[in-house]
């Protein structure tokens, strides 16, 4: 049994190149369609998922219970599919769900924007205007939907094992390419058992071990998130002292590492004696590891940067707030 993710960008030829792997390799196409189809077997008014399909709303406090359950209930169906069939799995957060399982590989269709935009005003006969909105507003919504259900970067190249440049390869080229990665990591010979084992429980932990500690740590990341730039939440954490017999007694985590700037990043809007910890800190993490790139954003670059693109949340909502652990 095998499990293929296809995540694309709007206008990225992501559900063609899903449609016709599908029928290549014989696999079931899992779409909107067929979830709605198999949706209706479980609830017979439909309306919910055809509404609520790969969307959430602009603040994840505005979700009803109707919407989040639904929201919830399709990664159960996903999964159940697999129980029982080969997928091909076009979105719905099937990066997030099936991530590392044997048996799966995570393709992911992209393109610059110019192209897509192109596709999109031909295929919807939208203006230039109408389609690089219509893109925007997609790509936002898929950000958005893997965040919610598994605190994901859709933006985060580790999620996917193979990317597509679509500007540079034909739909045929493309199909060629994922068929001989399936070949070569022999995903069908995984027996279903493994695939499916332990997904549930394991997005559940996740969503566990990724809260934020500070409210200005989840707006740094919604603002990472919104303008694509993948990121990783306190991936490292580096030893700073130790004892005589060898064990750990002080560490640095830093907030965020950005990959494709190799940079990690502290956010600091913090009462002045943290602060000053912090830069401590950070001056030992650069003495004793030179090679690690750093920098420290203080409450007033925060701001800024929150201000200069229209994410600042008001004074009212962020005087109040404390951290909710201590560091090492």
């Amino acid at each position: 049994m095998a499990v293929i993710t296809i995540s694309r960008e709007p206008g990225a030829f992501g559900e063609e190149i899903a449609a016709r792997l599908a029928g290549k390799l014989g696999f079931m196409l899992v779409d909107k369609s067929r979830l709605v189809d198999y949706w209706s077997e479980v609830d017979p008014d439909a309306a919910s998922i055809k509404n609520d399909d790969e969307w959430i709303p602009l603040d994840d406090l505005d979700i009803d219970s109707e919407t989040e359950a639904t929201v919830r209930l399709l990664p159960e169906l996903i999964v159940q599919l697999a129980e029982d069939h080969d997928l091909v799995v076009i979105g719905r957060g099937a990066q997030g769900l099936f991530r590392n399982c044997p048996g799966t590989l995570h393709v992911k269709i992209v393109a610059s924007r110019q192209f897509r935009v192109r596709n999109i005003q031909s295929n919807e006969e939208m203006s230039s205007r109408e389609a690089r909105r219509w893109t925007r507003d997609l790509e936002n919504q898929r950000f958005r939907y893997l965040r919610f259900l598994y605190h994901l970067n859709w933006a985060d190249p580790n999620l996917y094992d193979l990317t597509l440049q679509m500007n540079r390869l034909s739909i045929d080229q493309a199909l060629n390419l994922i068929c001989c990665a399936v070949d070569e990591m022999q995903i069908q010979q995984v027996q279903r058992s493994q695939i499916i084992e332990n997904i549930v429980s394991e997005s559940e932990e996740d969503r566990e071990n990724d809260h934020f500690v500070h409210f200005s740590e989840e707006e740094f990341a919604r603002f990472l998130e919104f303008y694509g730039i993948p990121f990783s939440y306190e991936p490292d954490s580096f030893p700073l002292e130790t004892n005589a017999e060898g064990k750990v007694v002080e560490a640095f985590t830093p907030d965020f590492y950005l990959p494709e700037q190799d940079l990690y990043i502290e956010l600091t809007t913090m009462k002045q004696s943290l602060v000053t910890r912090k830069n401590r800190k950070v001056r030992k993490l650069r003495k004793l590891y030179p090679e690690i790139n750093i920098r420290i954003f203080y409450q007033r670059d925060f701001y800024r940067l929150m201000a200069k693109y229209g994410l600042l949340a008001p004074e009212s909502e962020t005087a109040d707030h404390e951290p909710k652990k201590e560091e090492l």
